[in-house]
C-alpha cells in the first residue's frame, strides 16, 4: 500500500514523497543523490524488498517538477540536510519510532549535514568523499549559475551557492558527527572503495562496511541490489 506524502517547508515549497507500509513500523527514509528522484530502481524496489521484510519505506524527491516544490538550481546540499530534518520531524509527530536514513551517492552528505541528526542508524550506498563531492562546471556570468555536466553528458544548471559550498565539503569529517550506528555499503567495479574505507576510518562506533561484488555505482548489475538490499537489512535489523 502507497501514499503519497506533502510535507510543507518554508516559502510555500514542498517536499513530495512516497510512504509504503504502515507507520507501526519501523522506518526507512530514503535519500536520492545527485539529480537523482524518488522512484530510481533501488528505492522503488527496494520499498518492496523491506515490506516484505516488515519495515516501511519513505521516498521523496529533493527536488522536482512540481511548482511548488524545490528546483535543483535552488538547492545546495546542506539544504537538503534541513529538508531531511523536516521529513524526520514530520514522521517523528507522526510516532514513528524507529527511524533509518539510507543515502547514495550525494545522499550520503546529505545526511551528513542533517543538522538535528534524530535518526537511529544510517546506511549509506557509495557516499560521495571529499574530492568526488566536488563539482566540474563552468561559471554563466549571464544566470550567476554554473553550469554541470554530468558523467551521462546532460547539463544541469546548479545554484552558485552549491558549487561553492561542495568546492569546501569535507564529508570524511563530516561522518565524525554523526553518533548512530553507520554502515558504508560500496560497489565492487565503482571508484568509491578506499574512498568509503576512509569514511569508514572517521566514522564512530558501532559501524559496519560491505562491498557489493560485480556492481557499479548505482547498483545496476543483475543480482546486485538484491545483495544491497540485504546487506542493508542485516545492519538494520
Amino acid at each position: 500500500m502507497e501514499e503519497e506524502i506533502k510535507i510543507p517547508l518554508k516559502n510555500k515549497k514542498y517536499i513530495y514523497g512516497i510512504l509504503r507500509g504502515s507507520l507501526k513500523n519501523s522506518l526507512i527514509i530514503f535519500v536520492h543523490g545527485f539529480t537523482g528522484h524518488k522512484n530510481e530502481h533501488q528505492f522503488f524496489n527496494g520499498a518492496r524488498f523491506f515490506e516484505k521484510n516488515g519495515l516501511s519505506t519513505f521516498r521523496f524527491d529533493l527536488y522536482n517538477w512540481r511548482d511548488d516544490a524545490r528546483k535543483l538550481d535552488e538547492c545546495t546540499l546542506s539544504l537538503h540536510g534541513q529538508d531531511l530534518d523536516k521529513v524526520v520531524d514530520y514522521f517523528r509527530n507522526k510516532g514513528v519510532k524507529k527511524i533509518s536514513v539510507v543515502g547514495h551517492s550525494f545522499g550520503g552528505p546529505s545526511v551528513l549535514l542533517s543538522k538535528k541528526k534524530d535518526f537511529d542508524d544510517t546506511i549509506l550506498w557509495e557516499p560521495s568523499d571529499d574530492k568526488d563531492v566536488v563539482l566540474k562546471a563552468r561559471y554563466l556570468k549571464e544566470l550567476d549559475k554554473y553550469h554541470c555536466r554530468s558523467e551521462s553528458s546532460f547539463g544541469f544548471i546548479i545554484s552558485k551557492e552549491m558549487y561553492q559550498e561542495n568546492k569546501k565539503l569535507k564529508p570524511s569529517e563530516l561522518i565524525k558527527e554523526i553518533n548512530v550506528p553507520i554502515k558504508i555499503i560500496v560497489a565492487g567495479l565503482g571508484t568509491l572503495i578506499e574512498e568509503g574505507r576512509k569514511l569508514l576510518q572517521n566514522a564512530n562506533e558501532p559501524k559496519a562496511f560491505a562491498i557489493i561484488p560485480s556492481a557499479t555505482h548505482c547498483f545496476d548489475e543483475d543480482g546486485a541490489e538484491e545483495k544491497l538490499f540485504q546487506e542493508t537489512l542485516d545492519w538494520i535489523k
